[in-house]
């Protein structure tokens, strides 16, 4: 009786033993098994759980997948406080920002308004305004050694060179900024008018491909009714390609300058603007080179510059007048006076090259635009006749393609004397005022 007791009690233990031993070997995953959990079934708290092959690992609230899948089946994968998100398959890190910066609503800008542009907020007219402060600042510091010199009544010879750094740092500062503001002005005004004349080059090109791809439609109609050859429909075809190539180029080109135009006035580069004044050529200046000859030997910063540097040489000559006059400190003050005594003698000259150089070069230009305009309308003219002279039967498809190249080359050759001759009027009325270029205050 008691061996049957026993016997009995030891079925049962391996009865209860048996299922979670069988439970466990059904959970180890295989790698085409499916996973199915509820929140009843565990809880986990600060624990790891590593799968091998599923490659599922957790640590506190982490998790991580490698090469394998989670399929749930009639269940929910529920996460608390927790940080696993995806949209779109984006992935999103903190410190890294994808997207672009926002475009604003297109612009429309005049000449006159992106000079009021820079003028606002452009990192040049900062940089300008900072330069001002300090020449300013070294003209107090000139101030605070004259008051010094003054409180202790010491007699020396660097007051009056003190004094005259002072008057030039007080009255060249001012001077520098304009310089400043007229080379941040000069720059605009060129970048403004290339786009323009890019813009223009699109559309030259554009006419350039309708009148290529026009006689290309009509080539080939004539080729089937049999009035022309083979080979003029060859010629047509290769005309239509370089042409399609050209009006390609200029749509690049314009989406460069146009780029690099935002780039220089602080916009987005994406930012759209329209450019509303017309490249087409200013009148002629009614100042006459002497007048601006005149001004400009009053006006440069040239001159102020060379006449700031004989005075301080004259005073440190005076300085070391005590010297012998062999004496290497005595020697190399006097060359450093001559060679100022020189510049101060040559630069007027120098200026007055420069104002009637660039009086000739815009002359030059203008005479290019006024004999380019005629030519271009002649072209135009050219163009025509000449399409009326194919549709005739007159000229050949290789002729008509060549007065229309010509009219192509002729019609860029146009706008472009219009940019340079614009840019050369804009420097020639610079040229008669103080100009672009500061002088050192040290």
């Amino acid at each position: 009786m008691k061996k049957q007791l026993f016997i009995a009690l030891l079925a049962s233990v391996l009865m209860v033993t048996s299922v979670p031993m069988a439970a466990i070997a059904a959970s180890t995953p295989a790698k085409s098994e499916t996973a199915s959990s509820t929140a009843a079934d565990s809880t986990v708290t600060n624990s790891a759980i590593t799968t091998t092959n599923s490659a599922i690992s957790t640590t506190d609230t982490a998790i991580t997948t490698t090469k394998g899948a989670v399929t749930t089946t009639d269940g929910a994968l529920t996460t608390t406080d927790a940080a696993l998100s995806t949209t779109n398959s984006a992935i999103t890190s903190s410190g890294i920002n994808l997207e672009a910066p926002a475009v604003v609503a297109p612009i429309s800008l005049s000449l006159d308004g992106a000079y009021k542009k820079m003028l606002a907020d452009s990192p040049q007219v900062t940089l300008a305004q900072y330069n001002q402060e300090d020449e300013i600042t070294k003209a107090k510091t000139y101030s605070e050694k004259i008051s010094t010199i003054n409180n202790f009544d010491l007699d020396t010879a660097s007051k009056p060179m003190l004094q005259e750094s002072r008057k030039f740092a007080n009255e060249q500062a001012p001077r520098n900024y304009e310089a400043s503001i007229n080379k941040l002005k000069s720059d605009t005004y060129e970048m403004y008018y290339n786009y323009k004349y890019i813009e223009v080059q699109v559309q030259v090109a554009k006419d350039n491909l309708t009148r290529a791809q026009s006689i290309y439609n009509s080539t080939l109609l004539k080729y089937k009714l049999g009035t022309v050859s083979k080979l003029d429909t060859l010629n047509a075809e290769t005309t239509l390609n370089t042409a399609k190539d050209d009006y390609s180029l200029a749509i690049n080109a314009f989406e460069q300058i146009k780029m690099n135009f935002n780039l220089f006035m602080g916009y987005n580069i994406h930012q759209k603007v329209t450019l509303t004044d017309n490249l087409t050529a200013l009148a002629f200046p009614s100042k006459t080179v002497d007048t601006a000859i005149k001004e400009a030997l009053t006006n440069r910063n040239e001159i102020y510059g060379a006449n700031f540097s004989a005075n301080i040489a004259t005073y440190l000559l005076n300085d070391v007048k005590a010297y012998p006059k062999g004496s290497a400190t005595y020697r190399s003050a006097r060359i450093s006076l001559l060679r100022a005594q020189e510049a101060v003698e040559l630069t007027p000259g120098k200026v007055e090259i420069d104002v009637r150089t660039k009086y000739m070069d815009m002359k030059q230009k203008y005479d290019a635009v006024t004999s380019g305009k005629v030519s271009y309308e002649n072209s135009k003219e050219a163009s025509r006749l000449a399409q009326l002279q194919y549709d005739s039967g007159v000229i050949t498809v290789t002729d008509l393609s060549g007065i229309n190249l010509t009219t192509f080359n002729t019609q860029q050759a146009y706008y472009k004397a219009i940019l340079d001759y614009n840019i050369a009027v804009n420097a020639y009325n610079l040229a008669s005022g103080l100009g672009v270029e500061t002088v050192s205050i040290q």
